[in-house]
């Protein structure tokens, strides 16, 4: 028998002790793996159906057509995805469409709300349809659902809404501008009207101190001031010719006296009386008279000098002067007259001058409002013009729309759950619990069973080693142990199989 030492573990001790200890690799890694298995494929797979979007620009240039949305492209596609991709937005497509048949329990409102946390939104490169952080006109919407027909139904439908939703946002943001610029073109124009029925009643109250009358009263107020002048000069010489006609008229006596001869001026009565007084006594008859005459043709001159005429006077040389003494003085009346009409006419007028200037600042304020309304009104019908245009625009779809890239396509394969990871995650837990398990074993069985078991002691070498020897009992024992491992092995495997058999066939 030789003798022998002592050695480190090697390969072939590895492999012996896989060997002792292959009741713990059999009972633990199989079952683990095949556990993996049955979840891999009895956990209910969810399909994942995608479309990739493009906001398309315009087809026109921005230049000859300016369209109503103004928004980045980024922005765009948030709020579609945030208008579309709602509860309330949902509920349309539940009620047409149920994307989950099999939930008999949840309410429409309930089973929009589960729609809504299986889609999300990607921004991806629109040549190469990989996920970006840039900027992008593309976008990837996804959908998860256990059918995979139903996965790719409703997500087509919901790239559907997002292309339909844009267009008849974008419609309606053109129709609702032009309808608030038509509307604030109308308030306008009521506004401009009421300026102009303002403007209308200044004129009809102030209308001949307007500005524009200006010059015309200026020239009647010089007008009138070189007529008050020829006036003045005429009424100036009528009364001096009134006053010599009243004079005159005043020395002459209306009345002929026949049996006086020539008693018809008081000039001449005095003449005689005082002749006859120193002719004769004061109590002669013709003293008496001649004082009879000269009283009479004083009291006459008093009342022509009073301004009175004589009605019944049959003095011809009266008569005449009479007369023309009433023409001279219906003629200063009649220029009496036109003086005042024409201080008048010049008060009337220098009143509108002296208006004219309050009455400017008032027409100079409402032309302004009204100018400023004008134009305010009239860039309002241009911008309702690019409106109404960039509304025919965009019903014609020649504006920024959604298309579809890449339409939603069945399936093959679930998103959920990674079933070959899964299965190798559970070889690789598999393998680790049994290596961790015969370690632990064999750290903590004090049997020695080959040489390197042993101590090493100092001076005592070792001599030989007798091998394990079975005997009939031994191998009986170990062919049953054998047996019901491979029973419930193929039990397991038969089940796992009709796991992996039912879930393929559901799919």
């Amino acid at each position: 028998m030789a003798v022998i030492s002592p050695t480190t573990a090697g390969l072939r001790d590895y492999l012996g002790t896989v060997r002792r200890r292959f009741a713990y690799v059999a009972f633990i890694a199989p079952p683990v793996l095949l556990l993996s298995v049955f979840l891999a494929y009895w956990l209910k797979p969810q399909f994942e159906a995608s479309a990739t979007l493009l906001l398309r620009p315009s087809s026109v240039n921005k230049d000859v057509i300016e369209s109503t949305v103004a928004a980045s492209t980024d922005e765009q596609i948030e709020v579609v995805a945030g208008r579309v991709l709602t509860p309330d937005g949902l509920l349309t497509l539940v009620q047409s469409l149920d994307p989950y048949p099999e939930d008999k329990t949840s309410s429409p409102e309930q089973k929009a709300q589960r729609l809504l946390q299986a889609t999300s939104v990607e921004k991806v490169d629109p040549v190469t349809y990989k996920p970006t952080t840039e900027q992008t006109n593309a976008f990837t919407l996804r959908y998860r659902n256990s059918d995979r027909g139903r996965a790719a139904t409703v997500a087509e439908r919901l790239a559907l809404m997002f292309v339909t939703y844009q267009q008849r946002q974008q419609q309606e943001i053109s129709g609702a501008a032009a309808t608030f610029l038509r509307r604030q073109a109308a308030d306008i124009n009521v506004h401009i009207g009421e300026v102009d029925q303002e403007l209308a009643k200044l004129k009809t109250t102030e209308g001949d101190a307007l500005p524009e009358l200006r010059n015309q009263n200026q020239a009647a107020i010089d007008e009138a001031q070189r007529n008050i002048e020829d006036l003045q000069q005429q009424i100036i010489a009528a009364q001096s010719k009134e006053s010599l006609l009243s004079a005159q008229l005043g020395q002459t006596s209306p009345n002929v006296m026949a049996q006086s001869g020539d008693l018809t001026d008081v000039a001449t009565v005095r003449a005689k009386l005082a002749e006859a007084e120193q002719l004769y006594t004061p109590n002669h008859p013709e003293v008496i008279r001649l004082k009879r005459a000269l009283k009479t043709l004083m009291d006459q001159g008093a009342t022509n000098s009073a301004g009175g005429i004589d009605k019944s006077a049959n003095n011809p040389q009266y008569l005449l002067t009479a007369t023309e003494l009433q023409s001279v003085r219906r003629d200063l009346a009649s220029l009496h007259r036109q003086l005042a009409v024409q201080q008048g006419r010049e008060q009337h007028y220098d009143q509108l001058l002296r208006r004219t200037p309050a009455v400017e600042l008032k027409e100079s304020d409402i032309l302004r409002r009204r100018q400023a309304l004008q134009d305010q009104y009239q860039q309002i019908q241009t911008r309702l013009q690019n409106a109404e245009e960039a509304k025919n625009f965009e019903s014609g779809q020649h504006g920024e729309r959604f298309v579809m890239l890449r339409a939603p396509s069945i399936p093959a394969s679930p998103v959920y759950p990674n079933r070959p990871g899964v299965i190798a995650l559970g070889l690789l837990l598999a393998l680790g619990l049994a290596g961790v398990a015969v370690a632990a074993a064999e750290s903590t069985d004090p049997r020695v069973r080959n040489a390197a078991d042993l101590p090493q002691v100092e001076h005592f070498p070792l001599l030989a080693a007798i091998p394990v020897i079975h005997n009939a009992n031994d191998r009986r024992r170990r062919r049953l142990v054998a047996s019901a491992c491979a029973l419930a092995y193929a039990m397991a495997i038969v089940a796992v199989g009709v796991v992996v058999m039912a879930s393929r066939h559901a799919q």
